[in-house]
């Protein structure tokens, strides 16, 4: 998740906004960071 932060920081500087944060969940995977574009559009880093 560290790696995550570090691009979620990075997008937010460039005008990003973050919507919220999914922590990895055992045996289900990584967690992610929903985010959304200077237009509105969400996406998210995983």
């Amino acid at each position: 998740m560290a790696a995550l932060e570090a691009e979620a920081e990075r997008l937010v500087a460039l005008g990003a906004t973050r919507v919220e944060r999914h922590e990895a969940e055992p045996g289900l995977g990584k967690g992610h960071v929903v985010m959304r574009d200077p237009e509105g559009n969400e996406f998210c880093l995983d």
